[in-house]
């Protein structure tokens, strides 16, 4: 039960339909987090909220022609001998075999769309587009340099009280700060990686290629699972380290680098190349700026680039391949065509 009497159930159910004012969001945002009591409150009337509101209404008649039509297409498909073979009849087995379709599909709707809200709720999403960097400093003061095309989604009720777990996909770079009851710090990737921290510096990427964690300070526990149903294997890291895993091959990799602040040269518009190969920087410019890029030539897949280099965008790093490996740059749109010069 609420102990606020400005918190009602009613102002509750205001807030989870968008409807509360900012001044609503921040009273029930900071009763939330007073007291593990008022957070259970919380959660209960989402739960009574979520299932007295359907999110979506389906009209099931529609739905059966819709499955009928496709069955239709299907059949004209097949091509006109094969479809006259298909039977015409609509017996009461086909009917019902429409009807549990469309209650599947139905359920599973109201599933997505309420576990949908239920994020939105309860974590507060930070998203940056295609190259974009953003700065975030987070409650309990520690500072996220998020990388181009990246989200961290942070709890909006709990964080820095009872824990102080993140998410994360893409790229970005932690400051995170100690705390007086040494409450540990974690960024979930995915459901086979996640690193756990006190106090530290580091860059983690979690991209669809891989995910890679370099240690500049402090010290790092990274827990891998080469698969989600196997025990997570614990890693220690010192400065100086890299974690890679390879999500193509499934291997984790672990190696000094002399170097570590290079791997967060980003925040300051510049990529540090050290023997990096065109496939790898075809990934980056994918992740960083959405590009889907082409290696024509026998020569070009198997080059490699070392150095530093100020790049503000796309076009800049394109231009400062080029310059460097003497290959031609083709560009229309989002595709690029790199082309060995003959």
């Amino acid at each position: 039960m609420s102990a606020n009497p400005l918190v009602t159930r009613e102002l509750l159910f205001s807030y989870f339909t968008g409807q509360a004012t900012v001044l609503q969001k921040q009273l029930i945002e900071k009763w939330v987090a007073e007291s593990p009591l008022h957070e259970e409150y919380f959660y209960t009337c989402l739960h009574e909220w979520e299932t007295q509101n359907l999110l979506f209404k389906a009209d099931v008649e529609s739905a059966i022609t819709q499955f009928h039509d496709r069955f239709t297409d299907q059949a004209t498909f097949l091509g006109e001998s094969q479809a006259a073979q298909i039977p015409a009849r609509k017996d009461k087995k086909t009917a019902g075999w429409k009807i549990v379709l469309v209650a599947a599909s139905v359920l599973f709707l109201f599933l997505f769309g309420a576990w949908h809200v239920r994020e939105e709720v309860l974590y507060k999403s930070y998203k940056t587009s295609y190259g974009e960097i953003s700065q975030i400093r987070l409650r309990d003061g520690s500072q996220v340099v998020l990388n181009a095309n990246s989200v961290l989604q942070v709890p909006r009720f709990g964080f820095g009280g009872r824990s102080r777990n993140v998410r994360l996909r893409g790229e970005a770079k932690f400051s995170v700060v100690h705390t007086p009851d040494d409450k540990r710090f974690v960024v979930m990737t995915d459901s086979v990686f996640q690193v756990e921290v006190l106090g530290t510096a580091f860059n983690l990427s979690a991209r669809k290629s891989g995910t890679k964690v370099v240690l500049q300070e402090g010290r790092v526990k990274v827990l891998y699972k080469g698969k989600p149903s196997q025990p997570a294997t614990t890693l220690i890291m010192a400065p100086g380290d890299l974690i890679k895993v390879d999500k193509r091959q499934k291997k984790l990799r672990v190696k000094r680098v002399q170097n570590p602040e290079n791997y967060s040269a980003w925040r300051d518009g510049r990529f540090v190349f050290e023997n990096t190969s065109l496939n790898e920087i075809k990934d980056l410019l994918h992740d960083n700026y959405g590009l889907t890029v082409v290696l024509d030539g026998t020569d070009v897949p198997t080059m490699s680039v070392s150095g530093s280099f100020q790049a503000r965008s796309a076009n800049e790093l394109l231009q400062a391949l080029s310059e460097i490996l003497n290959i031609h740059i083709i560009r229309q749109d989002d595709q690029v065509l790199l082309v060995g010069k003959r």
